[in-house]
């Protein structure tokens, strides 16, 4: 039993025993009383509930939010039944995504609504996990094996978004470390690369390619001869700048040794895209490498280490410069006899073949020579020749010499077989063909200055003798003749031919000792000025083949050859450069000697149509004279254009106009150093262009590389804007910077540096430079190694920049701390979101990756290069997710990726969105055979895009996730290498994400009992319910509950049960509901019967069945997957299963009525993990192609097994019967189209595991489990909450009831003095004393009860009965127990004794508690009751009810005559009469004056009843323990007391005052107070006062005239009395334990006077004749109407 203690004031304390529960609350059995007065216990009991009303509230409101975070123990605390998620689910919950086509559906419809607010990226997103570390979409360039590459080989790849295309692989060795693209309006047309490769695919390549969209390779006419550093692709133009480390496009070395230096590009080269021809520059390039490109506003600056450009005499063509041969001296040595073939000059300008007159022979077997004496002087560079094949004749091989002192000259020529160049002396070979064969003269200038004449000697020939059918001499440089008949060949092709002009009196000179005729014009010295001799010119128009720099030479023939050095005079020079330009100077020609002077330098354009450059050469007016020559005179013979180098202070940086056009290079070259450059021996690594700060768009050029200007402040970085160099902020950065990009307003640099060059800031090899603010910030930590690349990343958007180089770690941050990202040579980085991002798959290290995201006019396509194992689009361990608009996306953020196992496994078999229901934020948790970083193992949670730890390891592989409510169900494979360990993985763990621990569950076991074998493969979920099913291996459940393969765990009682009685024989691989109804995959055998692999629960039925058409499939069911339909609700699922037969993936679909099979083809090597319909709409046409709106997949009887506009979508590992190997596919139309690829990291292919959605949780039933202290907290808050209730009630019902007790008083007490006045019958003093006594007493009954005034000693007993005997207390009238209330056991108002009862019932407070404990004595002669406050309370009574109490009293006056006449009038007030019962102590006298002393035997000896013959027996045995006792009467037997009337005399003067009593009575009155007080002094040591008043109130005391009250005539006693109340019999013993409690034992009887509680009763127990009477309280519980039968009377033993 629990009861509570009450007090005031303090808390409740909690009491236990071994008997039954009365209740869980009790009545308070006494109210303590207060020793300080009204005015303290009044603020006592304020403050107190006060603090109750205040706790109640605080608990009540705090109540509902602390139960909805419940924080206690799950098993021990007590359960709330709730539905945790209202909102309706959809009847299967599949892992394979079934609700694809229904959320497919939703997103349609409410597309307007989604784009109105995208606030969660994930929505409508599908989750993608399985075995690989790549994903991208299909490419056929992959041939399905999604990318897997030979890392012995470079790879070429396309990237997109969402695919990785190959384009190409290089067999042999060398890497890609240049690109662009080629756009052709505005779509991809080709990509360039460069490097060192020489190989690609079976193409050779020569450094340098292009690769289209189809994947033709552009050889580039062989490319260069050297590795590309560099590529630049101008759209505009269609030109492709390349740059490296080569000196000649490969193209230019071999085609012939003519050209062969002139196409020297020196690290240069323009490639027209077009045209698929190189475009020769008009320059030869530079001097050193070039590693970068970048164009500002129309101009490409070009950016290396090189200093000037190669374009001097070395790079010219040989062939452009003819020799007049006619003009020439030709013999032959040993001419032919043959007539018409024995002229050397038949092979000058001839146009035929072999034929006379147009041949040179020699004699039949002899050697010969052919010989060429010039007649001016002149280099000769090119020799060509023809050989001839009359009759089978011709030269073999031939030997040059030199005139006239017959040295060998060393020449080279081009293998015709291998393209190269060879170097020949004594034997050239020259083929037998109709081709020039070309010959270049290679010995230095000096020699060939000097020569007059070649010899070429024929050593070897075919046939019958040698000879030539063409010949043809060039010489290396521009030159022009002043005689015109030496310009130029007859015969040459050119449209330009050099010539000269003369104008005044200039004559031919020929010197004996001068190798040529050249003119000279002389006049009188005298008149140099004349207008005659200033006119003499000679005009000299060069032909110039290519614009340039050259360096002009004058031939001057010597003074001494003609005797006339005293008269030769100076010449005047004026060079005509261009349209606009001239340069004049003064040549002086006094040599003695032959001279070539140098006149001119500078830059000239070439010859054209329509300008060429001129030189004009008169006499000078102001020349030196010798003042005795009487004619002064001045020659011309030729003039040289010798080629040199444009610039030499280029520093690393040259300027390329846009357009090359010839004719615009009339005004100046097309090419240009910077206005103010670098320093010297400056290195510039890289360019791009982008904006300064106020600067107009894309009119800056920034530079990084390695240099440095200590009076400008700027190191290794700047920028080149108004033709300055300007530094940038913190002077640029410490190190060597290898790479630039700019994006939006800021540049981002990467290379060998730590930090700015003001050292104030650590940057670790990149940076980022914002130009709006001119400040550097760190890109976090940057990188643990050397940046070569920089460059947007086009396909993550323009918000992505691609950093490459020899590094394997950037540092980044993961909000808390910094963290070491572990990469290979390639980083993402998020210039929005400020932090490093996810990169595509690239197993092994790039050298390239390139996205020209700067162009307007392109798709988004990056390329990369490099040895890798495997690529894709997107970086994802295992997991992946697929947007609405069909892009992958990656889940975590970069450097927290799961990992593999331990033991190197990896692979995700399952994912979910954990979400507790609708209201909260879904969480991504995957689980599978993989690591965390943070140490988690094979489950993982998505927390703030990092994957971490989720409440426990799983020391086992996970094969399926599902949660209900907060609970998370994890199964998988069991443990069963460390079965010692408490936490080792049982196949099943069950999670409470509430309070991240796990939720204990009794395991799982195999048929042995242990975890051999166990696995769990499926956990469904039943709506709406509290069971969750568990399908796989496993035979126990909770140690030795049978539950074979399948089993029912509730999530509220944590027990197990069995799913009806099963036929499974093997583990069950699936679970699907579809509404009520339970579809299991497994296999089921029940005897005989033929195997099914497919059943169904009913749970409505709660049996077993069959599934019609399921013993069609031919073998396990792997995979159930709901079927839409294009419905809402639908019963069909679709099967996919393993064939026993030959072990194929076989398709069904049960249509919700039998199990049918579609034609479906699939290579049988598959493995099918998924399969589902997904509407045609919202599959991408790229995909599927157009014009394919429905699927016309059927069974095989020809009925439509999906409906229209729906394909069907394939996932797993699928080999498709085209040959491909895809990882998910639509089947649609009867075709395949593969959709999704995946690979793994050793190269091999991955596949899908599993696919699922964002989908609202399953609706369970889940009682939610409060904390014990919560429980506590809650439990005390009620009961306080309770207790202060009933004390309010109880309190206003107590004022209530005094306040109209004592109205009621004081009116009767008024009426009968009223009546008293007016003549009336006189009452007995004594009978109005009693009256007066007994209002009095009434009314100082109701102040006591309204003030709460008790002691220890004095209590009143809560429910006790208002009156206590039968006789009226004036009249001796019986009292009629009619009258009491059968529900309040209060007498009823209206009644003759109504009102005297009222009063009566008012003195209970002062029924003190020494009526009932005889043993209390100490406390009984320690009472003194001052009743201080009495007649205060009585008279602010009854004011209030005295007009009403007189009324009443004359109304009863008028009605009955006389107040007072009769004893027995209906007015008198009646008295409860004392009850007295019989003591042994009491003396003879007593006994004998008593009438009726004594009694009969409650129990009858001959009573048949049993139970009351043993209470007989016991009671003439002995007697009980005494209980009472009970006063003597006078007449010595014993009664039930009446209230102490020690106060009666003081009650009796109050009341004669307040009614205005006589004043003999008062006096009366007062004299009986003072007799009174008297006599309460004398007997204070008395035993009990009760006794004193019983001996004063005999008959031989009362005064004369006083009548009886309680005399012996009226007294009935007490034992018959009792047989007026109800019996009870005491069921069991009921030990009292605090005053005022009733004790009994079993079978005792207990007379009931007071049921008016329900818990507790007031009762009588009788223990025996010679014992008293005790009466008291006790529980009701205790009690039976019914008697203990005979068979109970062993207990009452």
């Amino acid at each position: 039993m629990v009861r509570s203690r009450s007090r005031v004031g303090a808390w409740t304390r909690i009491e236990t025993t071994t008997a039954p529960a009365a209740s869980s609350s009790r009545m308070p059995s006494a109210y303590a009383r207060s020793a300080h007065g009204s005015h303290t216990r009044t603020a006592t009991w304020s403050c107190t509930w006060l603090r109750y009303v205040a706790v109640l509230a605080f608990v009540l409101l705090a109540t509902p939010s602390l139960a909805a975070e419940p924080t206690g123990s799950a098993l021990s605390a007590p359960l709330s039944g709730t539905n945790v998620d209202p909102t309706p689910v959809p009847e299967s919950n599949g892992e394979l995504g079934e609700l694809l086509g229904r959320i497919a559906e939703n997103n349609e419809e409410d597309s307007s609504e989604e784009s109105a607010s995208d606030s969660d990226d994930n929505e409508g997103s599908i989750g993608i996990v399985g075995a690989f570390n790549g994903v991208s979409s299909f490419s056929p360039g992959s041939n399905g094996a999604a990318l897997g590459l030979d890392s012995n080989s470079m790879s070429l790849l396309s990237l997109t978004e969402n695919s990785a295309t190959l384009l190409a692989a290089a067999s042999a060795s060398g890497q890609v470390t240049a690109a662009c693209t080629i756009y052709d309006s505005g779509s991809f047309k080709k990509v360039f690369m460069g490097g060192s490769i020489s190989m690609l695919n079976t193409t050779t390549v020569g450094y340098v390619f292009g690769v289209d969209a189809s994947g033709n390779i552009d050889s580039m006419l062989g490319g260069v001869n050297g590795p590309v550093n560099a590529l630049y692709c101008d759209n505009e133009t269609q030109l492709v700048y390349v740059g490296g480390n080569f000196t000649s496009t490969v193209n230019g070395l071999t085609s012939n040794v003519a050209t062969m230096r002139s196409t020297s590009t020196g690290s240069l080269a323009i490639y027209e895209a077009t045209g698929g021809a190189w475009r020769p520059f008009s320059f030869r390039g530079l001097n050193g490498p070039v590693f970068d490109f970048a164009k500002v506003s129309k101009n490409v600056y070009a950016v290396g280490a090189f200093t000037s450009t190669v374009d001097n005499a070395t790079h010219t063509a040989l062939n452009e410069q003819p020799m007049d041969l006619s003009a020439c001296t030709i013999t032959g040595g040993n001419n032919a006899e043959i007539q018409g073939f024995s002229d050397p000059h038949n092979i000058i300008c001839t146009q035929n073949a072999d034929s006379a007159g147009n041949t040179w022979l020699m004699r039949d077997k002899l050697p010969g020579y052919y010989r060429i004496d010039f007649p001016f002087k002149a280099t000769p560079s090119l020799l060509r020749l023809m050989n001839t094949l009359y009759e089978g004749r011709g030269t073999k091989a031939i030997r040059l010499e030199a005139a006239p002192n017959n040295q060998a000259l060393t020449m080279s020529y081009l293998d015709p077989e291998t393209h190269v160049e060879m170097f020949c002396t004594q034997s050239c070979p020259l083929p037998q063909d109709y081709n020039w064969h070309e010959f270049r003269f290679v010995d230095n200038a000096d020699v060939l200055a000097n020569i007059t004449g070649i010899i070429v000697n024929i050593v070897d020939w075919y046939g019958m003798g040698g000879g030539f059918n063409k010949i043809e001499l060039y010489q290396r440089d521009a030159s022009v003749h002043a005689i015109d008949e030496y310009n130029a060949s007859p015969c040459s092709s050119q449209a330009i031919r050099p010539s000269s002009q003369v104008s005044g009196n200039w004559k031919p000179t020929t010197a004996a000792s001068y190798h040529g005729s050249y003119l000279t014009f002389s006049v009188n010295s005298n008149d140099i000025a004349s207008a005659e001799a200033q006119s003499a010119t000679v005009t000299l128009v060069p032909f110039v083949p290519e614009s340039g720099f050259y360096q002009v030479y004058m031939s001057i023939p010597g003074c001494q050859n003609t005797n006339t050095c005293l008269q030769r005079t100076s010449a005047k020079v004026t060079w005509l450069m261009n349209g606009k330009r001239s340069v004049v100077t003064t040549v002086a020609q006094h040599n003695l000697n032959d001279e070539e002077i140098p006149v001119l330098s500078g830059y000239m354009p070439a010859s054209s149509m329509n300008f060429s450059s001129a030189i004009y050469v008169q006499l000078a007016n102001e020349g030196d004279v010798d003042p005795q020559a009487t004619s002064v005179e001045v020659v011309v013979d030729s003039f040289r254009l010798e080629r040199i180098t444009s610039y030499t202070d280029l520093n690393g940086v040259i300027e390329l106009y846009e357009d090359l056009n010839s004719d615009l290079q009339v005004n100046g070259p097309l090419y240009a150093p910077l206005k103010e450059g670098l320093p010297a021996s400056s290195a510039v690594y890289a360019a791009t262009h982008g904006t300064f700060n106020d600067t107009n768009p894309e009119d800056t050029l920034f530079l990084g590389g390695q240099f440095l200007d200590t009076d400008k402040n700027y190191y290794s970085i700047a920028c080149y804007r108004d033709e300055k160099i300007t530094a940038l902020a913190n002077a640029g950065v410490w190190g060597d910077v290898r790479a630039l990009t700019f994006i939006g307003s800021s540049l981002y640099a990467g290379g060998s540096f730590n930090g700015t060059a003001d050292f104030s800031l650590a940057l670790n090899n990149v940076g980022e430079y914002n130009t709006t603010d001119q400040r550097w910030y760190p890109l976090v930590g940057g990188t643990n190694g050397v940046v070569n690349g920089v460059v947007p990343y086009a396909p993550f958007g323009s918000r992505a920049v691609a950093f490459t180089g020899d590094f394997t770690v950037v540092n980044g941050d993961d909000g808390t701390s910094p963290v070491e990202i572990g990469v290979n040579g390639l980083a993402m980085w998020d210039t929005l979101a400020g932090g490093w991002t996810n990169t595509p798959y690239l197993e092994g290290k790039p050298s390239l990756v390139y996205s020209d995201a700067r162009s307007d006019d392109h798709d988004s396509v990056a390329f990369a290069a490099g040895n890798f194992n495997a690529a894709a689009a997107l970086k994802a361990n295992g997991a992946v997710l697929l947007t609405p608009s069909e892009n992958i996306q990656a889940i975590n953020m970069m450097g927290f990726d799961l990992q593999p196992s331990d033991s190197g496994s990896f692979v995700v078999n399952s994912g979910l969105w954990y979400a507790k229901n609708n209201g909260t934020t879904p969480m991504l948790v995957v689980g599978g055979q993989f690591r965390t970083l943070d140490g988690g193992i094979n489950i993982a949670k998505l927390d703030d895009g990092k994957w971490k730890r989720l409440v426990t390891d799983i020391n086992g592989e996970v094969l399926t996730i599902n949660n209900a409510a907060n609970l998370l169900f994890v199964g998988g494979v069991a443990n069963v290498t460390d079965t010692s360990d408490q936490k080792a993985f049982k196949g099943l763990k069950v999670l409470d994400m509430d309070r991240d621990r796990v939720f204990e569950t009794p395991s799982l076991k195999s048929s042995e009992g242990d975890l051999v074998g166990v696995r769990v493969n499926k956990v469904a979920i039943r709506a709406d319910t509290s069971m969750v099913v568990v399908g796989g291996n496993f035979t126990l459940a909770g140690g030795m509950l049978s539950c074979p393969y399948i089993c029912t765990l509730d999530i509220n009682e944590a027990q197990w049960s069995p799913l009806g009685s099963n036929t499974l024989i093997d583990q069950v691989t699936d679970l699907l509901f579809v509404r009520d109804r339970l579809i299991v995959a497994g296999t089921f055998k029940n005897g005989t019967e033929p195997t099914k692999y497919l059943r169904e629960f009913d749970f409505g039925l709660n049996a077993w069945a069959d599934i019609d058409g399921a013993d069609k499939l031919p073998g396990p069911v792997t995979v159930l997957t709901a079927a839409s339909d294009g419905q809402e609700t639908t019963d069909g699922f679709y099967i996919t299963g393993v064939s026993m037969k030959d072990a194929s993936p076989y398709f069904y679909k049960y249509d919700g009525s039998t199990v049918t099979a579609p034609k479906f083809t699939i290579g049988s090597q598959s493995t099918i993990n998924g399969i589902l319909e997904v509407p045609r709409s919202r599959i991408p046409d790229s995909v599927l192609g157009t014009g394919n709106s429905s699927s016309s997949l059927t069974r095989r009887d020809s009925e439509p097994v999906i409906p229209d506009n729906y394909v069907l979508a394939v996932s797993g590992d699928l080999y498709l019967p085209s040959g491909l190997r895809a990882s998910n596919a639509f089947f649609y139309n009867d075709k395949w189209a593969p959709f999704l690829s995946t690979i793994q990291d050793n190269g091999s292919p991955g596949y899908i595991s599993s696919v699922f959605f964002e989908i609202p949780p399953t609706n369970v039933y889940q009682r939610h489990r409060l904390s014990v202290a919560l429980v506590i907290i809650i439990a005390i808050a009620i009961a306080l909450g309770i207790t202060f209730l009933i004390v309010l009630v109880g309190l206003v019902y107590i004022y209530l009831r005094n306040r109209r007790e004592a109205a009621a008083t004081a009116s009767a007490a008024s009426a009968a003095l009223a009546a008293t006045t007016a003549g009336t019958t006189k009452v007995p003093l004594g009978a109005t004393a009693t009256m007066l006594g007994t209002g009095a007493a009434a009314v100082a009954a109701t102040a006591a009860g309204t003030r709460n005034l008790q002691s220890d000693g004095f209590r009143g007993t809560a429910g006790a009965r208002e009156t206590w005997g039968n006789v009226n207390a004036v009249t001796g009238e019986p009292v009629s127990f009619d009258n009491i209330a059968p529900s309040t056991g209060r007498l009823n108002s209206g009644t003759p004794v109504g009102l005297a009862g009222l009063a009566a019932a008012g003195r209970k407070a002062a029924v003190s508690s020494d009526t009932y404990v005889q043993q209390d004595m100490d406390k009984k002669a320690n009472y003194d009751d001052t009743n201080e406050s009495l007649d205060s309370i009585f008279k602010s009574a009854a004011a209030e009810a005295e007009a009403e109490a007189e009324s009443e009293a004359r109304e009863r006056a008028t009605s009955t005559g006389s107040m007072g006449s009769d004893p027995g009038a209906v007015g008198a007030y009646a008295m409860p009469t004392p009850r007295h019962y019989t003591s042994q102590q009491h003396d003879a006298r007593d006994r004998s004056e008593s009438p009726d002393h004594s009694r009969t035997s409650m129990y009858r000896t001959d009573s048949t009843n049993p139970f009351e013959q043993r209470m007989a027996l016991r009671e003439s045995q002995g007697a009980f323990p005494p209980a009472g006792p009970f006063a003597d009467g006078d007449d010595g037997v014993g009664h039930i007391p009446m209230p102490s009337p020690r106060h009666m005399h003081s009650e009796h003067a109050a009341a004669a005052a307040l009614a205005g009593a006589s004043g003999a009575a008062a006096a009366g009155l007062g004299a009986m107070a003072a007799k009174d007080a008297r006599r309460r002094s004398e007997s204070a040591s008395t035993r009990n006062t009760d006794a004193d008043y019983s001996a004063s109130q005999s008959p031989s005391s009362r005064p004369s005239g006083e009548s009886s009250v309680g005399g012996s005539s009226a007294h009935l006693p007490i034992r018959d009395s009792l047989k007026q109340y109800p019996v009870f019999y005491a069921k069991f013993t009921f030990s009292s334990r605090e005053t005022g409690e009733l004790g009994f034992r079993a079978g005792e009887r207990v007379f009931v006077i007071d049921q008016s509680d329900e818990i507790w009763w007031m009762g009588i127990v009788d223990h025996g004749s010679d014992q008293p009477l005790e009466q008291g309280v006790f529980p009701a519980t205790y009690v039976s109407s019914e008697p203990p039968k005979s068979n109970d009377w062993s207990e009452l033993m």
